[in-house]
């Protein structure tokens, strides 16, 4: 079997030759460029300055020597390391003073305080990243401020040029790779509309202004299909994975009760997601953290075929119930190893336990592809993300993997 091949037998619940293994194909299955850099010199590979492609989070663009390395079959199509495109980077220095190159067209500029700050193309500040952090935070209204006339929200309109751009490298890595390809669209209904009107605000419009959410959400909603009919006419037929995104969760459970999502959301998200259905050959994959179990069913019948970052951590996430409950209507796209403990502070005899673990319990009748807990933080030793890798590479073969009873891990 090929990658493209392998990442299918996935969605398709088959089991292949072994299962697929998902490093950095969209912006939460990665790892942070302060990791990575220590990860380049720990393997000593790698050139040049860390690419830091997510300038607000952080994160590094893995390059094809460590995909090769780490057996990684699927691949963001905006990946520059494998196909260049016309972008310009600029250097930029990490916060533990790694040497790296950022994309140029990011209006990033010191805050006086010894961090930094992004502008839009307004000059408003829009993120922050204060002395001391790793990542920029985005700012967000202030809480209690009344709605804006509808008309006055906006959302971005897809141009033509990122469309052909998307077009041709989608017709390049068909024709020149094995990979599986994963292109973000993104889709978000609740988060979308929480970063218009800020987070706080927009729970209480839901709660306390349906209507105004609900035409907010709307407006929302007919920008996606207008721009989802664009996008998949460019690369719907070339590309394997359609990433949506829409954060519903937190550690403790969903950010909304089930009969509101139900009510509200779901009803605008089957609407995104039947529309990729009905116009592509694309899987469709959701990127939500949190415990967002008890709202699985409704996300599995608007259409979502594919779930990360199972954030195994949360409320109701445990890996075993979600795969006896949900393993023959979803695809887990994570859960393979724990971010926010494991990884960051196990030895490597523990995270091969724990991703041996993981493995016996997601990999049975496919539906499975290994990636850990969302990005692997900064500070995280070199050492335990080698061991991550290692692990997977001798536990990942169906059979012989998960199968062998002495790999069995009691439940």
């Amino acid at each position: 079997m090929n990658s493209r091949e392998r990442v299918w037998a996935a969605l398709s619940h088959e089991e292949g030759d072994r299962v697929p293994v998902d490093f950095g194909a969209m912006p939460s299955t990665g790892i942070m460029a302060m990791a990575y850099g220590e990860l380049r010199r720990y393997l000593g590979c790698g050139k040049g300055r860390v690419p830091v492609y997510d300038f607000s989070q952080q994160l590094a663009e893995p390059e094809p020597e460590i995909l090769e390395r780490f057996g990684v079959d699927v691949v963001d199509l905006r990946n520059t390391s494998i196909l260049p495109d016309n972008r310009k980077w600029i250097s930029w220095t990490l916060p533990d003073g790694q040497e790296a190159e950022r994309p140029a067209d990011v209006l990033a500029e010191s805050d006086g305080c010894g961090g930094h700050i992004i502008k839009d193309s307004s000059g408003q500040v829009i993120a922050r990243m204060p002395k001391g952090s790793f990542y920029f935070t985005g700012l967000q209204p202030a809480l209690g401020e009344p709605p804006k006339p509808l008309e006055e929200y906006t959302f971005s309109i897809l141009e033509d040029d990122y469309l052909e751009m998307l077009e041709t490298r989608a017709q390049w890595f068909r024709k020149n790779t094995e990979y599986a390809v994963m292109v973000g669209f993104g889709g978000s209904i609740l988060e979308l509309c929480q970063g218009q009107r800020g987070w706080g605000n927009f729970m209480m419009d839901l709660a306390a202004d349906p209507e105004f959410a609900g035409a907010l959400m709307d407006k929302a909603l007919e920008s996606h299909l207008r721009n989802l009919a664009r996008f998949l006419g460019a690369v719907g037929d070339t590309v394997d994975v359609i990433q949506m995104g829409d954060d519903l969760g937190t550690q403790q459970g969903p950010q909304l009760s089930p009969e509101m999502y139900h009510e509200m959301i779901y009803p605008r998200h089957k609407q995104v997601y039947q529309y990729v259905h009905a116009h592509s050959k694309a899987a469709v994959f959701l990127h939500s953290c949190g415990g967002i179990r008890p709202l699985l069913p409704d996300l599995i019948d608007a259409g979502v075929q594919a779930l990360n970052p199972v954030q195994t951590s949360a409320a109701g996430m445990d890996p075993a119930e979600l795969k006896a409950q949900y393993g023959n209507r979803l695809t887990f796209w994570g859960g393979g190893c724990d971010t926010q403990s494991i990884l960051p502070r196990g030895t490597p005899e523990q995270i091969d336990a724990h991703v041996r673990e993981r493995i016996s319990i997601f990999a049975p009748g496919g539906g499975f592809v290994f990636c850990q807990v969302h990005n692997i933080q900064a500070k995280t030793p070199p050492r335990n993300v080698v061991a991550m890798f290692e692990a997977v590479a001798k536990y990942r073969d169906y059979p012989d993997g998960w199968k062998r009873e002495d790999l069995r891990v009691a439940q």
